[in-house]
């Protein structure tokens, strides 16, 4: 992220609209990159799918200012959150038209999935969260793990003890490294291809098992580094 965004980013956080509310400032930036989404595919749609196109797209770059104005205490969460899951509605409205391809349409309403439970959260802010959340600071060079490329270290995984006693603390060490190199390989992967199933992950990442690539992932889930989107072999996992 450049320097300028990111001084920007916290600037915006200390200001009385976001202050203590991270989460509704997520959302405003999420609900303007959604929208530039939206104009982005209708101008290369087919004159019979533009316009229904245009017209949710006009909607969505309507509500990144309709969250400000929530962040300013104009108008209730409630009636944000609706016209959020409204347009939720209208993108698999535009799939089902076929205005709108259903792989699309997934990510889509991924999007807004995710836009919806952050503007809930923020209705209940936490004074522990500050502009941090939205910085990515320098590394120093041992611990840029992707050549400085994701802007950020991984923490260390909770590994429980598999090794049976009388084994060197050298070991867990170089165990606790693999995996740490191996998390940090499949977050670049999922960044830089937007889109990916377990077995496109594994065809990459060699050595290990797709149940050990699941499990990866499920902690990348869980510090909110990556997001599910999809069940069982159609499940796909993308930035969050």
């Amino acid at each position: 992220m450049p320097d300028n965004s990111r001084k920007f980013h916290e600037f915006a956080l200390q200001t009385s609209l976001f202050k203590g509310r991270p989460d509704w400032y997520f959302c405003y930036l999420k609900a303007e990159k959604i929208a530039h989404v939206l104009v982005f595919i209708g101008a290369s749609a087919g004159a019979s799918a533009q316009e229904n196109l245009d017209q949710v797209a006009r909607r969505a770059g309507g509500l990144s200012s309709e969250i400000a104005h929530l962040a300013a205490g104009e108008v209730d969460v409630s009636v944000v959150l609706a016209d959020a899951l409204g347009l939720l509605s209208n993108v698999r409205f535009l799939v089902a038209q076929g205005g709108l391809s259903s792989q699309n349409g997934l990510l889509l309403v991924g999007e807004y999935e995710q836009l919806c439970e952050r503007l809930v959260r923020g209705s209940n802010p936490s004074p522990l969260i500050s502009g941090e959340d939205f910085s990515i600071p320098s590394l120093p060079q041992s611990q840029a793990l992707l050549g400085g490329s994701l802007g950020f270290s991984l923490p260390q995984s909770d590994i429980k003890d598999r090794q049976a006693k009388g084994q060197s603390k050298g070991q867990d060490k170089r165990q606790n490294k693999g995996q740490t190199d191996r998390m940090s390989l499949i977050l670049k992967l999922v960044r830089e291809k937007k889109s990916l199933s377990i077995k496109e992950i594994a065809a990459v990442v060699k050595g290990c098992s797709e149940k050990t690539i699941q499990r990866e992932l499920g902690a990348l889930i869980e510090r909110g580094l990556i997001k599910k989107v999809g069940e069982r072999r159609w499940s796909l996992y993308q930035p969050a």
